[in-house]
């Protein structure tokens, strides 16, 4: 007669290994874009909430939560240089770059960058490539 304790550990299925994938790359990229900041955006990140997201649709997004107004303006009078760094960091070159200080409706801002290119295009250029 068997019995069952359904405490006992489960084995891992495939679903759970490739959630344990994800996040571990998830994890990777997060700390590929820490270790890519200067001394000064890294305490200020240490400071904030952030996050990044990959999209099915290929593009990646850093999500960056201020917990002040003095943060949030330091971070955006650097947010090309996060951006830059960020884009570098994912594989993807479909970026959004979101910094938000929540409490103020003025401190938001909202960045987008796509620079890819359809590979159609490159042997069969729109005319307006050609200023036509």
């Amino acid at each position: 007669m068997s019995h069952d304790n359904p405490d006992a550990p489960q084995p891992l299925s495939d679903l759970d290994m490739a959630l344990a994938r994800e996040l571990a790359a998830v994890r990777a990229r997060r700390q590929l874009l820490y270790d890519k900041l200067n001394g000064s955006l890294k305490a200020l990140f240490s400071y904030s909430e952030w996050r990044i997201t990959r999209h099915d649709n290929g593009m990646s997004e850093l999500v960056v939560i201020c917990p002040n107004m003095a943060v949030y303006k330091r971070l955006r009078n650097k947010a090309d240089t996060i951006h830059s760094r960020f884009q570098d960091t994912v594989q993807f070159k479909h970026t959004r770059f979101i910094l938000s200080y929540p409490p103020s409706p003025d401190a938001f801002y909202e960045h987008e960058i796509n620079s890819r290119r359809n590979w159609s295009d490159r042997f069969f250029p729109d005319d307006d490539d050609y200023g036509f």
